[in-house]
């Protein structure tokens, strides 16, 4: 049977009271980027439920960084972005022309 999907991840399931903060926090990173090429860097967090001493752990936030800009995730699902919002542009070479004519005319 599937688990049911968390609303709020500072909320204890067990008996709804709500929790401050996590007593503690790590960083997962993704092995490979994503389609835009940022790697996604996951901080989990453990909970202890003050009122039932109920233990379980989730997501707090997630951050893409790569390139030249970061976006950051919150746990109520907020995105904030941080740096450039279009993609570089890339410095395209030199065009040159030949006109075809101009080589037969040197045999």
């Amino acid at each position: 049977m599937p688990k049911r999907k968390q609303k709020e991840i500072d909320v204890c399931p067990n008996c709804g009271t709500k929790v401050d903060k996590p007593v503690k926090t790590w960083n997962l990173v993704s092995p490979l980027p994503d389609a835009e090429g940022r790697i996604t860097i996951t901080v989990m967090g453990s909970y202890v439920c003050p009122n039932c001493g109920y233990k379980w752990r989730g997501v707090v936030s997630k951050i893409k960084a790569g390139g030249s800009s970061v976006e950051i995730q919150g746990k109520n699902g907020t995105v904030k972005k941080i740096g450039d919002e279009k993609p570089e542009k890339r410095d395209e070479g030199e065009i040159i022309e030949l006109d075809l004519s101009d080589l037969d005319e040197e045999e």
